[in-house]
């Protein structure tokens, strides 16, 4: 009985070890929000708005996921979207701008730019990933659908978009309503599976990326003929019969999750130091994050 029990509790500990639960980051959405709310800040003569926004959060989210396995995905400059669909996103070009704000928009990139390159880094963070000619997405994508199935992970991101990838592991975290949402909520607030998110987004567009859908059709409208529950007499049920398999074709490459051609990544054991995070906060004057990595969530294999 006495060895029975130590071989189980020897098994326990061991499976408990290998557990982990990632935190993946929509590191162009983090920054465009502490932009928003912290762009002004700067040290010295450089802004630093973004960077200290990004920065405390992760200190955030270390405390409310118990975690601090991150990875960091970011947009590529370029866009495979782009070259098969030229007016993809194209609803978000900003046009005549004013010098102070070139300047401001200048200020920004450069702060993502030293997140990416450098600052995530020098903390001793491995998991910084992006790939020419795709999005945060897309990596996102997938690295959740490789996530092992005796591992957890939490997307942080507001883009509705990745309710396509919610499952028995996979949860998301909304910051604009400081909400998590899981693959149990998306079945019982629309009624279909997370896997047929692509084809709704697919017919009835999708405005924020610029993805024109059939005229007249929305989410729910769709929802509704793919469970069909839409009246067939009705004249948009017709026009979605009528026009579903051109804007399948053409759309839906465009939001289904990753896009063709996205790596499979090996996700990596971080070496997260206190003295590479108070190297970057004292280089940029952050005073009040200082020493405030929580690496002892690290310590314990979380």
């Amino acid at each position: 009985m006495i060895i029975e029990f130590f071989t189980h509790q020897n098994l326990f500990l061991k499976a408990l070890s290998m557990y982990k639960k990632w935190i993946i980051l929509d590191c162009n959405f983090l920054c465009h929000r502490a932009k928003h709310s912290m762009g002004g800040l700067s040290h010295g003569d450089s802004a630093t708005g973004v960077i200290y926004g990004f920065l405390k959060g992760l200190i955030s989210y270390q405390e409310m996921f118990d975690t601090s396995n991150f990875v960091f995905c970011w947009d590529s400059k370029s866009s495979k979207r782009k070259e098969v669909y030229p007016e993809y996103k194209a609803n978000r070009i900003n046009h005549d701008l004013d010098d102070e704000e070139i300047e401001f928009e200048n200020a920004f990139r450069h702060q993502m730019k030293m997140l990416r390159k450098e600052y995530l880094k020098t903390i001793g963070f491995k998991n910084v990933l992006c790939q020419k000619g795709y999005e945060a997405d897309d990596l996102i994508a997938s690295v959740s659908i490789n996530i092992p199935s005796d591992q957890e992970a939490v997307i942080v991101s507001s883009d509705h978009d990745l309710f396509q990838l919610l499952s028995f592991n996979v949860s998301q975290y909304l910051p604009n309503i400081n909400k998590t949402v899981s693959l149990q909520w998306f079945k019982k607030t629309y009624g279909i599976k997370p896997t047929i998110w692509p084809v709704v987004k697919a017919l009835a567009g999708c405005s924020g990326d610029n993805v024109i859908g059939i005229k007249g059709a929305g989410e729910n409208t769709i929802i509704k003929y793919l469970k069909k529950e839409l009246n067939p007499e009705t004249k948009t049920y017709k026009k979605i019969v009528e026009q579903e398999p051109d804007f399948f074709q053409t759309n839906h490459p465009l939001v289904a999750l990753p896009y063709a051609g996205t790596k499979v990544f090996k996700l990596k054991k971080d070496n997260l130091s206190q003295d590479g995070w108070n190297k970057v906060t004292a280089k940029l004057g952050m005073r009040s994050i200082k020493d405030r990595l929580p690496i002892q969530l690290n310590k314990r294999k979380r």
